[in-house]
């Protein structure tokens, strides 16, 4: 520690820079973790360039005009993956909304009720969307239908999370009073619950969607339907294809993303 003295007498003691501290652990736990990572995999980065020209280049005697005007192939899939992305979202977050309320303990009071409820939400959490995928598609089987159950599945996990944390910190004054009142619970939850939470659930829904825009991609890969089934198709053989694949979405995703974050920034 340093001790300085101000310009009235008085002696200040400058406390101890603790980033010191925290890069000697970070510096520490990266050497530490260097030990189990196999360096020899490394080597096969040097095909990395060759498959990036591979995505971006026409294969063969293809032109540039076949490159792009193969996007003009892709609109099915392309809405197949919206259609999926937003028929999981809403279905998923409605779904979302009795279990959010459930697990809030400011709203049910009774531990043997709250508790089962955030062990279901905690248990969809748990299972990555892919995992769901594949079991959709085992019942289901191949098409857009499985990739809507996977969907509405994880929206169901990750929106009643978020919904229940944001119910546990609303103002409880409104429901005390309309319940004073006479009011039964559906009703002060509906008056007062309900306007409190229902721009922030309309933020949640948005950018829960512009996720499983994303998401959509890969889930198809494993057969849930829209684009990633045009990807696990052409992966292979056809790398232009896939390129074009990329850059399609690679604009349907950014366009997502801005107009959402206009959506929300209007409810905000």
């Amino acid at each position: 520690m340093t001790r300085f003295t101000l310009e009235n007498g008085k002696s200040v003691v400058k406390p101890f820079n603790k980033i010191w501290i925290i890069l000697g652990v970070v510096i520490f736990l990266l050497a530490l973790f260097s030990l189990f990572i196999p360096f020899a995999n490394f080597i096969q980065l040097s095909e990395l360039k060759v498959i990036i020209i591979k995505l971006f280049t026409p294969k063969g005697n293809r032109t540039w005009g076949d490159y792009f005007g193969y996007l003009l192939t892709l609109q099915e899939p392309l809405v197949e993956t919206l259609s999926m992305s937003y028929a999981g979202t809403v279905l998923g977050s409605l779904m979302a909304i009795p279990l959010a309320v459930l697990s809030a303990k400011n709203i049910v009071r009774k531990a043997y009720i709250y508790i089962p409820a955030r062990t279901i939400m905690n248990l969809f959490r748990t299972i990555p969307a892919m995992i769901l995928a594949l079991i959709a598609v085992f019942f289901v089987g191949i098409g857009i239908l499985s990739g809507i159950i996977a969907i509405t599945l994880f929206t169901f996990g990750i929106m009643s999370k978020m919904l229940y944390e944001v119910i546990e910190t609303i103002d409880m004054n409104p429901v005390e009073a309309l319940e004073s009142t006479g009011a039964n619970k559906l009703e002060s939850f509906r008056y007062s619950v309900l306007p409190q939470i229902f721009p922030i659930f309309l933020s949640y829904l948005i950018y829960v969607f512009e996720i499983n825009v994303r998401s959509s991609t890969i889930l198809g890969y494993v057969g849930a339907g829209g684009i990633g089934m045009i990807i696990k198709d052409n992966i292979l053989y056809n790398y232009d294809r896939v390129g074009a694949t990329i850059i399609l979405m690679f604009f349907i995703i950014l366009f997502v993303q801005l107009l959402s974050s206009v959506i929300r920034s209007k409810l905000q």
